[in-house]
């Protein structure tokens, strides 16, 4: 049985050109894909010439034709076809000589839309960096200047502190300038995102003293450290060099970032700091960073977005803690400027540990020309603080209990003092302690939180006993040892 036919129909039914031409270019047969696509007879295909179809890649004359065909058309080339109206579309060509005979087959794919897709994908993509260069220009602008008015209205109050001797009225002004410092703190890193998008961002490398400004960095948040009783401690690598030189603003702006972060989101426990080299080669510095807390923790599915723009891991923590989810985008990006990376690790309740590295370098080089290598600190963990923050929180241990009287004894005086923020602060934590003591605790603690939420002086006191009677009741008498 004999299949002549079949060749012909494949050769109609692709999707692909299909020509076969002799050595002289003339064309000696088209396939239907062809004729369609060239808008041509197909009896009117066959009287043109390769050089007719190729106008801009074949050679007109015959032996520059078959020349050409044999030194060039290897492999698949990008060519042109025109069509019989004399418009043109893209086609990737291939080219193979019939065995015995004088005679090519050429297949083309016409590639037309997908240059045409190409070329509005990068049409849309120079658009959209256009667009965003636009915007970011203008929300640096509109930050920059909300900068004055802001700042302006904190000079006044400030003026005004000075010489109102009032305490309600005092309170008043310190919340207003409490206000313009969280505005600013928002304005500051929408102009520092705007600036790390459109590539503008850069670091400033001066000489500056790491010890000092250490010193600086926990000092800014040991205020609120205190406030909230937290345990902090501190380890810095005395191998560190004093002298180092690199951006100390963006530094102090990480650890700031993250020490914050630790300390907003820890109403029980610790905050820890640890800083350690982990590399020199000669003025290069490797330094290790980790902030270490006991506070609310991150799932694993929840740190995936951890460090993308505009995103905190829960809905529910923006309106409890505020922020623009914009500080930890800001503190990945400042530090890979830094030739470094950051990582996290926590899990959800039981605190989380930042850590992350930078390169600077000393003003001092080394001796030893070879690379020295110290201590992995990116593997310092401080187990026997994490086992005590996990009794401190079991409601019954003796850490916990001893954390609860302490709490407890200056809630109530703040509570007759009529320091009720320092009270409500103080409520928080202690319902922090009380979480795993079971719903009745909770639930009346809650009301201890609503009555001092409201200043209210009977009330609060009267949940005071109340709560007082019902952790008594469970774990004995905290007061017992006195």
């Amino acid at each position: 049985m004999e299949f002549e036919w079949l060749g012909p129909r494949i050769a109609d039914e692709t999707i692909e050109l299909v020509l076969v031409f002799n050595e002289e270019g003339s064309i000696l047969y088209g396939n239907q894909t062809a004729a369609a696509k060239l808008e041509y007879d197909r009896d009117k295909l066959t009287k043109c010439s390769m050089s007719q179809i190729f106008r801009q890649d074949f050679p007109n004359s015959p032996d520059g034709f078959i020349t050409f065909v044999k030194k060039s058309m290897k492999g698949v080339k990008e060519m042109a076809m025109y069509r019989s109206n004399n418009s043109c579309f893209s086609v990737n060509v291939r080219i193979f000589p019939e065995d015995g005979i004088d005679a090519y087959l050429l297949l083309a794919e016409d590639i037309s839309a997908q240059k045409n897709m190409n070329m509005r994908i990068r049409d849309l993509k120079e658009r959209e960096s256009e667009n965003n260069r636009a915007r970011n220009e203008f929300t640096a602008n509109v930050t920059h200047e909300l900068r004055t008015p802001v700042n302006g209205i904190k000079g006044h109050v400030l003026e005004l502190v000075e010489e109102i001797t009032d305490p309600d009225h005092k309170k008043t002004l310190d919340i207003v300038l409490s206000c313009c410092d969280n505005m600013l703190t928002i304005i500051n890193d929408i102009l520092d995102f705007a600036k790390l998008e459109s590539g503008k961002f850069v670091i400033d490398e001066k000489p500056f003293d790491f010890h000092e400004m250490m010193d600086k960095v926990i000092a800014t948040h040991s205020a609120a450290v205190n406030k909230k009783e937290l345990h902090m401690s501190v380890d810095i690598d005395e191998k560190i060099p004093h002298k180092l030189i690199g951006d100390e603003l963006r530094l102090t702006q990480i650890l700031n970032n993250l020490l914050s972060n630790a300390i907003k989101f820890t109403m029980v426990g610790y905050v820890n700091v640890v800083a350690g080299m982990t590399r020199r080669v000669n003025d290069e510095v490797e330094l290790f960073f980790m902030v270490r807390d006991s506070g609310i923790g991150i799932s694993q599915k929840e740190q995936d977005r951890l460090f993308q723009s505009f995103s905190q891991v829960d809905a529910s923590i923006t309106r409890r803690f505020g922020g623009t989810g914009l500080g930890l985008a800001i503190t990945k990006q400042l530090v890979e400027l830094m030739h470094g990376d950051i990582h996290v690790e926590s899990e959800k309740g039981k605190g989380s540990a930042f850590s992350f590295s930078v390169k600077l370098k000393s003003e001092q080089i080394s001796d030893d020309k070879q690379s020295q290598v110290y201590v992995n600190w990116s593997e310092y963990m401080k187990e026997g603080e994490k086992d005590n923050v996990d009794r401190l929180m079991q409601f019954g241990e003796a850490e916990n209990k001893a954390e609860l009287k302490k709490r407890m004894d200056k809630l109530v005086l703040s509570i007759e003092m009529g320091a009720w923020d320092k009270a409500e602060l103080l409520a928080s934590t202690i319902k922090t302690l009380v979480e795993s003591g079971g719903d009745d605790l909770k639930r009346q603690e809650l009301r201890m939180e609503m009555a001092i939420r409201k200043s209210n002086y009977d009330k609060s006191m009267d949940m005071y006993g109340k709560l007082k009677d019902a952790i008594t009741e469970k774990i004995g008498d905290l007061w017992d040892s006195e």
